[in-house]
């Protein structure tokens, strides 16, 4: 039985850890001060007038960023980021394939304990106002525009974006494990997915570039560049795999590359 490349890290490597947390920091510090504050929002503002303002003519444009705006677009997506985690080619190999999954399941485990920290930090240094959509005017509303579609057009504390966190995640996970087309392919999606949010004024873009950023970086250096999150993923394995063993029995969902290419961990 051969043994499985790990999907992250398994040793200590202390400078790139220590550097992608300055960086996280550095960020923050832009955001913090009032000079780097108000910079921020006028680039913010920027981008939300000349984003949504090109909903102003409603119509087919409009219709198609209120639907990616619902859960039901969401829900989708979710199911997306689980293609790439679950079949060979994409950003892991076939062997990799459960271990992947419950890496991602680890990591956001992870993510979940830091950004209730972050977001409880934001909420004492008040940085979590309100959206843009809220904020500013004249704003375009998708609800208004399209009162049947369930949209997300605003947020009461909108910093940091976690619909923007858990795609960069994604990515991060996917790029730094192995560059290939997949996980150029995931940047794209992700870069690509960040924008309905912006475009409807449910998010500033520092709620993404800074607090998006803020919360990642941290999370990926804990899982390429320690073995605290590797090992926090060979003790989910342990409760996962059997379950994985049992339903690889079933007819036909037993040959998927997910369930046929497993091997030994590492």
């Amino acid at each position: 039985m051969t043994l499985t490349p790990a999907v992250m890290g398994t040793t200590w490597r202390f400078k790139p850890l220590i550097l992608m947390h300055l960086f996280a920091v550095l960020l923050m510090f832009t955001f913090l001060n009032s000079t780097g504050y108000a910079l921020w929002r006028e680039l913010d503002s920027s981008i939300f007038f000349s984003l949504n303002g090109t909903l102003s003519e409603g119509g087919t444009w409009a219709w198609i960023w209120a639907w990616a705006n619902t859960r039901q677009k969401d829900m989708l997506l979710a199911l997306v980021m689980l293609v790439f985690l679950v079949f060979p080619g994409l950003g892991f190999q076939r062997s990799q394939l459960q271990q992947a999954l419950v890496g991602f399941l680890a990591i956001m485990l992870v993510t979940v304990v830091l950004r209730y920290f972050f977001y409880e930090w934001a909420k004492i240094v008040d940085i979590t106002g309100a959206s843009p959509s809220i904020t500013l005017s004249p704003a375009i509303m998708l609800t208004e525009l399209f009162p049947h579609i369930p949209a997300k057009d605003s947020a009461g504390r909108s910093f940091p974006g976690d619909h923007a966190t858990v795609l960069l995640i994604w990515a991060g996970y996917l790029l730094m494990n192995r560059v290939c087309l997949g996980s150029i392919l995931a940047a794209f999606l992700a870069a690509l997915m960040i924008f309905p949010r912006l475009i409807a004024g449910a998010h500033w873009f520092s709620d993404v570039a800074v607090g998006g950023f803020a919360v990642t970086l941290p999370v990926l250096a804990w899982t390429f560049y320690s073995p605290l999150v590797y090992q926090l993923t060979r003790g989910l394995a342990k409760l996962f795999y059997p379950l994985f063993r049992l339903v690889g029995k079933i007819p036909l969902i037993g040959q998927l590359p997910f369930f046929k290419g497993h091997s030994q961990q590492p």
